[in-house]
């Protein structure tokens, strides 16, 4: 292996995990690259999370545990910022687990430069190789805009803080949000922006475990409707310091808003009927501002037809990752 020196802190919240998290952290406990200090916030876990994390702990200094009352996976995510000691920063979702040479892989790049991240593909399938050769790596910097487009590259993570290795410097003073649901889109785009690199490593390193019980597949909630919040977040971003991006932005906000109306459907509560409808209003507000399909929500029939439809289609990570690009 290469001589790769700096710290890596892997920031890993804990929820009632105790399902996955033995592998989780077991993958991480395995890395090819040692020097690390895996921060393992406990979220007031419920259930058998604490004493797996512990036992890691009692075996491996290199483990560190911080029990906490449940405030949030935002708060957790900070929490291990505040007590991060390494170089570069690396997030992991409890429920998921990484290739054995993710670290090194996301390293050799960026290693020694800061304002910058790497990010690698990730698998919605247990179908990881623990040993990669001639990886092939894509560097962007330029335009903000392009930097932002790199990150929306399909079979990559997209916006999400997993999947990621970033330079210490960038949480100097970025934190996450108190949002109980996208607090991670929420702040992607001034981490983007501080950044002078983007780097694609061309390589599934992730596997993203999808389980009923994650943030992202339960029921709809009064959390969701944090999803307003977060756009009023982009969107006052983009008018402050980089006007130029704005049309893009209030995009980016009309598929967030899309796919949550696509959820809506799927759970057809009355309150997700409530939270179907403000996002089809200002998803009809947007499209008048970005000239940009306005023909789709012209009439709510017509577009609750097209979604239907659109659930179906789009249950490919492929087809909907390049979905995503052709709407943006």
């Amino acid at each position: 292996m290469k001589n790769l020196t700096p710290l890596i802190s892997v920031i890993i919240p804990i929820y009632n995990a105790e399902l996955y998290l033995n592998e989780c952290l077991n993958s991480v406990f395995q890395q090819t690259y040692k020097n690390l200090e895996i921060i393992l916030i406990n979220d007031g876990s419920s259930d058998g999370s604490q004493a797996i994390a512990e036992r890691y702990g009692e075996k491996d200094k290199r483990f560190r545990i911080v029990n906490q009352e449940s405030k949030g996976v935002s708060a957790a995510r900070n929490r291990g910022l505040d007590l991060a000691r390494g170089k570069y920063i690396m997030f992991l979702d409890s429920d998921d687990k990484i290739a054995l040479d993710t670290v090194e892989e996301l390293l050799l790049p960026i290693n020694g430069k800061s304002r910058i991240f790497s990010m690698a593909k990730y698998s919605t399938r247990d179908v990881l190789k623990d040993d990669h050769e001639e990886i092939r790596v894509t560097s962007v910097k330029g335009k903000i805009i392009d930097r932002i487009k790199a990150v929306q590259t399909s079979e990559y993570p997209s916006f999400s803080p997993w999947g990621k290795l970033y330079s210490q410097d960038i949480f100097e003073t970025v934190r996450f949000p108190n949002l109980s649901i996208h607090e991670d889109t929420a702040i992607i785009l001034p981490l983007i922006d501080y950044v002078d690199e983007v780097v694609l490593i061309d390589q599934s390193l992730w596997y993203y475990r999808q389980v009923k019980s994650s943030i992202t597949n339960i029921k709809i909630s009064k959390k969701n409707f944090d999803i307003f919040k977060k756009n009023k977040m982009q969107i006052d971003f983009a008018k402050k310091e980089h006007p130029e991006i704005l049309d893009y932005v209030y995009r980016l906000c009309m598929n967030e808003n899309d796919f949550v109306m696509g959820k809506c459907l799927k759970d057809n509560s009355e309150l997700s009927q409530r939270l179907f409808q403000l996002c089809f209003e200002q998803n009809k507000e947007l499209a008048e501002k970005t000239n940009h399909r306005k023909f789709l929500y012209r009439y709510v029939f017509v577009y609750r037809s097209i979604m239907l439809l659109t659930n179906i289609i789009l249950k490919s990570d492929i087809i909907r990752g390049i979905a995503k690009k052709f709407l943006t």
